[in-house]
């Protein structure tokens, strides 16, 4: 799929030309974790610019309603790191509904429903993760500096991101105030792998100690949903906070179900 190399409008033609289809509307995926508005308009254009070719070349005047829908996908970005500002989505989805009516309009089209996808963008702020600290100890490096190793009771089982594609989170000391001066840290896994970081590099206080507890902030996307067993590991429970009041929504496995799919001999 693609505009450039010409896919994208066959695949609109063969559905126009098959009995008892209707192109209702247009989908496009832009990226993910973007923080430059800009390209959703972008896209928009060239999505409403494709209709108004369709329609000049092989469209009928039945068909210019046809398109219901514009669907502008997701991708909207969010903060992981203090350094990252996420996207407004309600100031972005008022300038792309603008940006649509404006760009239908000199293409001769009417204004079609515009659909945004902003799942990361909800449920990604809404969720923290919470570890407890494991092993605590120093690691000198190969450049003479001393690095702090925190390992936690979690990790790539559920949170992949990190492993799989450098994916970047903060973290802060959640249990009780931190009096220790900042050093240099990282924050790992209980799985037994090289590659199970969670934080890189980041600057922890001192005297975090094993037993406390460290929450990673914006896991509510993509960590749950790929979470593994991996290593026979169990995964958390999930509980749901609101109005001052905490609910369990998903138990913490057992060993038992992990266990629950295996068949023994008598």
């Amino acid at each position: 799929f693609s505009l450039a190399s010409g896919s994208a409008e066959q695949a609109c033609l063969t559905v126009m030309g098959t009995a008892g289809l209707r192109l209702r509307g247009l989908h496009c995926h832009v990226g993910s974790q973007v923080f430059d508005a800009d390209g959703f308009g972008l896209a928009a254009d060239r999505l409403l610019g494709l209709w108004s070719r369709l329609l000049a070349d092989h469209g009928t005047e039945d068909a210019a309603a046809a398109l219901d829908v514009l669907d502008l996908g997701g991708g909207y970005g969010i903060a992981y790191t203090p350094d990252q500002e996420e996207l407004d989505v309600e100031t972005v989805a008022a300038d792309l509904l603008r940006r649509v009516r404006q760009t239908a309009t000199e293409y001769g089209l009417a204004t079609p429903v515009v659909n945004v996808e902003p799942g990361r963008a909800i449920v990604g702020p809404s969720t923290v993760t919470l570890y407890r600290v494991g092993t605590v100890k120093d690691v000198h490096t190969s450049d003479d500096t001393v690095r702090r190793y925190i390992s936690v009771d979690g990790g790539m089982s559920d949170n992949i991101r990190p492993a799989l594609y450098q994916a970047e989170y903060d973290c802060r000391l959640a249990n009780r105030f931190a009096t220790g001066d900042l050093v240099a840290s990282r924050v790992v896994g209980s799985h037994c792998e090289s590659g199970d970081i969670l934080i890189n590099d980041a600057l922890m206080a001192s005297d975090i100690a094993p037993g406390d507890i460290l929450a990673v902030p914006a896991t509510g996307a993509y960590c749950y949903m790929m979470a593994s067993r991996y290593n026979m590991m169990t995964r958390p429970p999930v509980v749901v906070v609101g109005d001052g009041t905490a609910r369990l929504m998903i138990r913490r496995e057992t060993v038992a179900d992990v266990m629950a799919l295996e068949e023994f001999a008598d």
